[in-house]
């Protein structure tokens, strides 16, 4: 929650007082040298970046946070040539805006409540964009005050100095720029802002996005993953475009994306994991962890697995890992160093989101922009403990084990339209130089599966057996080779039966030859049709041959399944056909895959 307003505006002028008292002199260290290496602290993006804008300003109270954009009174407004980001928080006195703006320099630091902790976020992020940024802040019932560092005048030597070294200078009272207050009366009304703070970053030369419209799109969209928890607390603008919720989990029916088609995510029970001291045994706190499954088709327009890709796409494969968050504020997707699983393209269908206490960031080791996270050995083995491993593990193979068969299931043709193979089968029949005669056992057997399935039908249907009965006939007249599939955990990856004259293969889904060669990665419609028509020589010459022999491949098909199981599995170990499908999924994605833009 907020710290209150007076405890805070206290704490800063403690921390100033103990500033003066040891005899701070506000130096910026090192001078430019240091500033300029700062400059390249690593922010992955503009967004990352102000990012710590945005944490400064909830930790202050704000409600309403604006991240405007500044243009040159003779520029086009398509590219901004400053940034702005406004709240509405607390502000910050005299003594502490100048100290805010030193590396370091900040009253929250080692906090343990929040975002803040180590006072290097307002000047990191704010000279990596720019080479001048400008914090303007008040206090209820004072006057706006502001401090500027120009990287530029600092190069120059003409910075403020005190006693010989370049130094910080003391906050003045200032007027906002005009196109600032005019902006203020926009988004909080004539009266403006009793209290608050301000900073603009100017001389802009590292945005990643240049233009009014990809900023606005792509910080809207960041920040709305980013901050998708305090976002029903605090109202964050872009552009004057609200932001809204983005949850890579999908769950959040309130948050974009949730309706891009028909499918939606599934989740799995949530976990609290308590963290004690090791030593102590005392909670020091707690990791909260969720989960959601995201079937096959998700990312697609239609629904459907293939064809143009929806704005979920992005999404979910920028979010492709562990996601660790730090108190509801994601951080970052961890996919490497992850003691389970290498990710691959195929994993973007699954997610697993950590959200643990400030108190253990001794466990998650945040680096100071805090856009990295390395997991402890100790907290991988207390996740493994609580379910995690072994609900990834579970994630994972039930989407690996869907696709195959939503796949086939979207390419089987129409009842009233047979498959290549058995088109094909059909057709070589006039090719055969031997046509053995059934055995009395033979037609026998058939003519039982053909009543067995009259009376399925019938059933099924409620019509009549006679009708059913006539239904199955002409099927069976016109359509001699027949394939379906069934899902039996454990069972041969194929068998026959005969309906009445009819050759009916089916195919065992549960079987890692479905999943892993039929269905698999390198699977193509005509490589199925290939092994459809070598399934079904096999299954006929099954049921030409005698009793005895009929007896002898059953037993042996058996055993056949089993050590192709085996082998199958064997191979996927030696090289996982996800690995190379993930591959060839990034190159097509990258050359024919169109998204939709929501």
């Amino acid at each position: 929650m907020f710290t209150a307003k007076n405890d805070t505006v206290e704490r800063q002028n403690e921390y100033v007082r103990r500033l003066d008292e040891q005899g701070f002199d506000y130096g910026l260290v090192v001078g430019e040298a240091f500033v300029r290496g700062m400059r390249d602290i690593g922010y992955k993006h503009t967004g990352t970046a102000l990012d710590e804008e945005i944490d400064n300003a909830i930790e202050a109270g704000a409600q309403n946070i604006h991240v405007t954009f500044g243009y040159s009174k003779n520029g086009s407004e398509s590219k901004p040539e400053m940034i702005a980001i406004i709240d509405d928080g607390h502000g910050m006195s005299p003594g502490m805006l100048r100290a805010a703006v030193t590396w370091g320099g900040g009253h929250r630091i080692n906090s343990r409540e929040l975002f803040g902790r180590y006072g290097f976020g307002l000047p990191s992020s704010s000279v990596s964009q720019g080479r001048r940024f400008e914090v303007f802040s008040r206090l209820t019932d004072t006057e706006w005050h502001s401090v500027a560092i120009d990287l530029d005048e600092i190069q120059a030597g003409n910075f403020y100095k005190e006693n010989g070294r370049i130094a910080v200078p003391r906050a003045k009272e200032v007027k906002l720029p005009k196109w600032i207050e005019n902006e203020i009366v926009s988004q909080y009304g004539k009266a403006g802002l009793s209290h608050g703070t301000v900073v603009l970053i100017s001389k802009l030369d590292n945005l990643k996005w240049k233009t009014t419209k990809n900023l606005t799109r792509e910080l809207t969209e960041h920040f709305g993953l980013t901050y998708r928890n305090w976002l029903r607390r605090v109202n964050i603008f872009v552009n004057g475009i609200k932001v809204e919720p983005v949850d890579p989990l999908f769950l959040d029916s309130t948050a974009r994306f949730y309706e891009e088609n028909e499918l939606r995510a599934d989740p799995l029970p949530e976990t609290d994991i308590e963290v004690k001291d090791k030593d102590s045994r005392e909670v020091m706190g707690h990791v909260k962890v969720r989960y959601s499954y995201l079937p096959p088709g998700f990312q697609n327009v239609d629904g459907k697995v293939g064809g143009s890709r929806n704005a979920r796409f992005d999404i979910m494969k920028e979010n492709n890992g562990i996601l660790v968050l730090r108190a509801g504020r994601q951080i970052d997707v961890v996919t490497s160093k992850c003691p389970w699983i290498t990710f691959v393209n195929y994993d973007r269908n699954w997610k697993v989101e950590v959200d643990f206490d400030p108190a253990l960031d001794e466990e998650f080791s945040i680096t100071t922009s805090k856009q990295q996270i390395v997991l402890s050995d100790r907290m991988w083995t207390l996740l493994e403990q609580a379910g995690v491993k072994r609900a990834v593990e579970s994630l994972r193979k039930r989407f690996q084990d869907e696709l195959p068969i939503v796949k086939e299931k979207q390419e089987q043709p129409t009842e009233d339209q047979p498959r290549t193979s058995e088109e094909v089968m059909a057709t070589a029949e006039k090719y055969k130089t031997r046509k053995p005669e059934p055995s009395p056992e033979q037609k026998e057997e058939g003519q039982k599966q053909f009543d067995r399935k009259v009376k399925e039908r019938a059933k099924q249907t409620g019509k009549t057996e006679a009708e059913a009965e006539r239904e199955l006939e002409a099927e069976v007249t016109s359509q001699p080779y027949k394939l379906s599939f069934e899902n039996i955990p454990g069972g041969t990856f194929y068998r026959v039966e005969p309906i009445a004259s009819q050759v009916h293969l089916i195919i065992n889904q549960a079987h890692p030859f479905f999943t892993s060669v039929y269905a698999g990665p390198e699977s193509t419609p005509r490589l199925r049709a290939g092994l459809e028509l070598l399934l079904f020589v096999m299954a006929e010459c099954e049921l030409d041959a005698s009793v005895e022999r009929q007896l002898f491949y059953d037993s042996e098909r058996r055993e056949w399944s089993q050590r192709f199981s085996t082998a199958l599995r064997l191979l996927e170990q030696k090289d996982p056909a996800s690995d190379a499908a993930s591959a060839r999924a990034e190159q097509v994605e990258a050359e024919t895959n169109t998204v939709a833009v929501a």
